[in-house]
Parts: C-alpha cells; structure tokens; sequence
C-alpha cells in the first residue's frame, strides 16, 4: 500500500498554475509523510508535486485561502500538499477553518481523528514543528510531516533569542536566590510596552489583529474596534456552565469570561485546571504534557490573574515561571514568538501574551464593555 501511494503522488502533475493577484508560480515537489503512531506504517509516504491553491477542509465553510501569510507572494504549502496527496489517493481528511488564524486545525486524515487528551495531528517542515499548515510555505526538496499522537511531537530546537542577552530572561538571579531567572514587576512591565510597540505598527491585516485590538483596547492604547468587540462578544458567549474544556487556551478563556461575570468560584476550577497544565520551562502548553508555547501561556496568565492565584507560579519550587517563559521568546522588535524555532503569526502570538502580562483590573473590564 505504501509503495502504491507513493507511485501515485509522483504522478501529480502541477507544474506551472495561476496564483492570487495574477502571475503564475511553478510547483515544488516535496517529500510528505501522513502518519500514526498508533499504526505500524504510513497512511502516506512519497514526494507531491504541489502548488499554491485553495483548499476545502470539509468543515462547510468551500475553499480557502492556502498559500502563506497575507500580503507576501503565493507559494506551496504543508496544507496544500496534503490536500493534493488525499484527493488524488482517495483518503478523506477534515479540517476546521479558524477565520482568526487564516488556517485550518486538522481534526481527522483517513481513521484517524483527533481524541483528547493525547491523540492529535501535528505538522512539521524539516524537523521543525510548523503552527500553520497554510501560512507556512514550502520549497522543493522539503520534508513535511502531519503526525497523528502527542500533540507536537518533538519539541523545537532554537531559541529566537541570544542565551544571557538582556530580552532573554536567561543569566540573572531573581528574588529567589540562584537558580533561574525571576522576570521581575519593571521587567514585566517593559516587555509589556516592547510588546504594545509592536503590535500599534504590525496589526494591520495581520493574522491575528483582532486579539491584537482587544489586547491593546484593554491597556488603554487603542479604542475598542469592530474587530475587538467582536472578540469580546464571542468570548462573553462562552457557557459558564458544563465542562471546562481539554485544552488549556479554552479554559483559560472560560475562567476569563467567569471571572467577569463574578462567577469566582467556577473561575477558579479553570483556573486550577490551567495551572496544573504548566510545564518545566515556566510555560504552558495547548494541551496538558505537551509543549509550551507562548499563546497558551499569555491566556493561561490571564486565568491566573482573574481568579487570583498571581502570575508567578512555578511547576517546581524556585524553577521559572510563566512570565521568565515569555521573556525567554521576546525578540529585539519586542515580538513574542510562538516557540523556541517558530516565529510563525508573530502578531497573533504577541497579542495573546501580551494579554498575560495586563493587569488583572485591566483584564475585568471585558466584562464591562
């Protein structure tokens, strides 16, 4: 079966096809692997021949847009060699288009469909893992892998920071004597500011400029937009009762929007929740046992804040925390990045720390607006 398929990807042939805005692009061929570690071989393996297209999910929501970031020229994608591999192989796959990412969460490939709490797909480019399989584009000879277990897979290897540089977090000696950094309130408050700077001049159709208008609302230093009060809007939807959630991002918002309608006690069983997610690095991840990043940990703190357990948590005692994690991933245009390796949306990952780092009165007034 697998020599099979293989033979029938190298059949794909898209070598020169009309991209966005004109022009046409030629077709890269990459090497795509579709796998499980629940099963002993491949759904696919073999080299694809694709190009910049739309993709449809399967979600209801017709073709999108699938060709790299906003703005920049049209090229193949991770995504679309997926879905270039599956029509032609017969193999159904689902995804569900967030309009606030601009990209697709994958939910199932063939029998396999995401299950919590450790059974979800991931994607990587070259050993690397890749947050957005339509915004991160691909040359030939790329190796592109969508992994079916723990969510994330291995974790990334390069930190976007110099080690010991002052943005780091890294080399200094906190309140808590030697051992690892320990951010402190002025520290804070200027990787806040680094972080408002940049989103007040990157927002602009960028993936992720509503979170970047509610972050920036709340602080004071922009009016609440369309965009924000839409955000708020759907947040303050959320069910105040029922199940927290598997992930750690859900939770963290429902305790947000708990917390705002004073329902303190439900906030803090989120919150509880969340903080028991927090991994040895400071940080948290999406969903608990795997990897930090720092989206998850801007909500997360914004969970520790509203239901009062403070943003300084540790996983171990005297160990970094959530606040040292993000200054470790703060880059010198004061960005945040995603993690270690992966600088993919920096708006919409900016935007969700710097969530993290606004003060807890700050944070209460969306319950107000």
């Amino acid at each position: 079966m697998k020599e099979l398929l293989s033979g029938l990807a190298a059949t794909i042939a898209l070598a020169v096809v009309a991209v966005p805005g004109g022009g046409s692009a030629v077709a890269a061929v990459v090497d795509l692997t579709v796998e499980s570690s629940t099963a002993p071989t491949p759904l696919f393996s073999g080299p694809v021949d694709t190009a910049p297209h739309a993709v449809d999910g399967g979600d209801g929501g017709g073709p999108h847009p699938c060709w790299g970031p906003p703005g920049a020229t049209a090229a193949p994608t991770p995504t679309g060699a997926l879905d270039d591999a599956m029509r032609l192989t017969g193999i159904s796959w689902r995804g569900n288009w967030n309009p606030s990412f601009r990209d697709f969460f994958i939910e199932r490939i063939g029998p396999y469909a995401t299950a919590a709490p450790d059974s979800y797909w991931s994607l990587s480019v070259n050993g690397r893992f890749s947050a957005g399989g339509c915004l991160t584009t691909v040359s030939g000879g790329d190796a592109v892998r969508f992994y079916y277990g723990p969510l994330f897979g291995a974790p990334p290897e390069t930190d976007p920071v110099t080690p010991g540089s002052p943005a780091s977090g890294r080399g200094r000696t906190g309140a808590g004597g030697p051992g690892p950094a320990k951010t402190r309130r002025t520290e804070t408050r200027s990787l806040a500011r680094r972080a408002a700077l940049f989103l007040r001049s990157h927002t602009a159709d960028e993936v992720g400029e509503d979170w970047a208008d509610l972050a920036l609302a709340l602080r004071g230093r922009r009016a609440l937009s369309g965009a924000a009060r839409q955000l708020g809007k759907r947040l303050r939807a959320l069910p105040d009762v029922g199940s927290i959630g598997p992930d750690v991002d859900s939770a963290a918002l429902r305790a947000w929007v708990l917390a705002a309608r004073g329902r303190h006690t439900m906030a803090r069983k989120a919150a509880a929740f969340v903080r028991s997610a927090q991994t040895g690095d400071g940080g948290f991840p999406a969903m608990p046992g795997g990897d930090s990043n720092a989206q998850s940990t801007g909500v997360a703190l914004v969970a520790l804040r509203v239901a009062g357990f403070g943003p300084r948590p540790t996983a171990h005692p005297g160990g970094p925390t959530p606040l040292d994690y993000l200054a470790s991933l703060t880059r010198r245009d004061g960005s945040i990045a995603y993690a270690r390796g992966s600088s993919l949306t920096p708006v919409w990952t900016t935007a969700q720390a710097l969530l993290g780092l606004t003060s807890k009165t700050k944070l209460l007034r969306l319950g107000a607006r």
